[in-house]
């Protein structure tokens, strides 16, 4: 693996911005072409019942954090009916596609300059992606992956105010960012108390809306809704389950919920209470080992900061009670910066997991419950996310150990990028 080039700019030239637009264009197409629904009859009767004047929470229940809704009005403003809001909503979708995208490759050049790798993390993004649009624009989830992705690389930019703003619009739009918050502390803190302070203030800055917010809102009794949710039958903990149900060796039923399919039963309530517990203890034990690697030794380029991130993402994700296909994108950003430099297997496998998914619905009786192979395939699929998480873990512990300092004569050469 040859150096990057420290020097090198992150300005697009003509083919970068080629290879972007047509990278972008098939999501377009989609958007503008294909009648998906999903959630998105929900959006939108949630936002037009709040364009005519009704208060969530309130006159209607809303089951997201307070900010969704607020990406949610102008497509239902410009769009109309449902239809005119699922094309209206979906092309909005693609501009966050489109902003991710153009990150992607930014950083590789910026990387990179004009060697290959500069390409990896937006090809290895626009192939997970597609395979990925079954649900991809049928959920909302792409604008706060936009957000975290924009936090991670404006910290490494050292433009921490940014961050901090990203970070907290993107927690009140979906809640997962927030996990990043101690690790973006961390990076902070050992820069100086001026980064710490912008970083605050960003984040300051991007909650406070919810004060004056709170006096007409009850936006927070949306929590109440997911405190109440069972096991989602995609879980890591649901697969195993469902597994041990196919063989004899536990009961649980396949039932459609109000948002979504779970196992219930006895069997599936006691599953569904440890997992909950070991997805509390497990996500806070992630982010500390990412805070202690940032701490002893702070991310030098933007693919570190990229694998550290990914420890209590993939946490968060791996071990929650509910994981809908859409989680996988909270996680793919992070994973194809990674390919920039060191090891890639972790990200490989992950971004097959992320494609892989699509399986799961591609002619299953997942409305039913999932017949053999199919569980075999969720199985495979929460192995391989769980791999990854491990593997990105073990790389974060060792990272973490205080370097060795280099000797006199080389001192001053720049640092090439850690091997895991």
């Amino acid at each position: 693996m040859s150096d990057s080039n420290p020097s090198a700019s992150s300005r697009l030239a003509p083919r970068h911005w080629v290879a972007l637009a047509v990278s972008v264009l098939p999501l377009v197409l989609y958007a503008a072409l294909s009648l998906r629904e999903g959630d998105l009859p929900l959006y939108f009767r949630t936002a037009r019942a709040f364009l005519d004047g009704a208060t969530p929470n309130r006159d209607f229940r809303f089951e997201y954090p307070p900010y969704a809704l607020l990406w949610f009005v102008p497509a239902t403003w410009a769009g109309g009916d449902l239809r005119g809001f699922i094309l209206a909503f979906g092309l909005q979708l693609t501009l966050f596609d489109a902003f991710i995208k153009w990150l992607l490759l930014s950083e590789g050049v910026r990387r990179w300059g004009t060697s290959w790798r500069a390409w990896a993390p937006l090809a290895a993004y626009f192939v997970v992606s597609w395979i990925q649009s079954v649900h991809y624009l049928k959920r909302y989830d792409v604008i706060p992956a936009a957000l975290a992705l924009a936090a991670l690389v404006a910290l490494m930019r050292r433009r921490e105010g940014w961050a901090g703003a990203a970070l907290a619009v993107g927690t009140v739009t979906k809640l997962y960012p927030a996990v990043l918050v101690p690790l973006a502390l961390a990076v902070c803190w050992r820069r100086g108390a001026k980064p710490t302070r912008a970083l605050l203030t960003g984040l300051v800055a991007g909650v406070l809306p919810l004060v004056p917010l709170s006096l007409v809102w009850p936006w927070w009794q949306f929590a109440s809704f997911h405190v109440e949710r069972g096991l989602q039958v995609e879980a890591f903990s649901a697969g195993l389950l469902w597994a041990a149900h196919q063989l004899g060796l536990a009961q649980a039923q396949w039932v459609h919920a109000p948002a979504s399919y779970e196992l219930h039963g006895a069997d599936a309530e006691g599953v569904r209470a440890v997992t909950r517990q070991l997805w509390v203890a497990g996500s806070l034990l992630a982010a500390a080992v990412s805070v202690r690697a940032a701490w002893r030794r702070p991310p030098v380029h933007i693919e570190d900061l990229a694998r550290l991130s990914l420890v209590p993402l993939t946490a968060f994700v791996i071990l929650n009670p509910v994981l809908s296909p859409q989680y996988l994108i909270w996680l793919t950003g992070a994973a194809a910066l990674a390919l920039l430099s060191g090891r890639v297997g972790p990200s490989v496998v992950l971004l097959v997991a992320a494609a892989i998914t699509r399986g799961l619905f591609a002619g299953s009786t997942y409305s039913k419950g999932f017949q053999p192979p199919y569980t075999l395939l969720l199985l495979v699929r929460n192995a391989m996310v769980l791999g990854a998480g491990v593997a990105w873990a073990r790389e974060t512990w060792r990272w973490g150990r205080p370097a060795v300092a280099d000797p006199p004569e080389v001192k001053d050469a720049p640092s090439p990028t850690p091997q895991a």
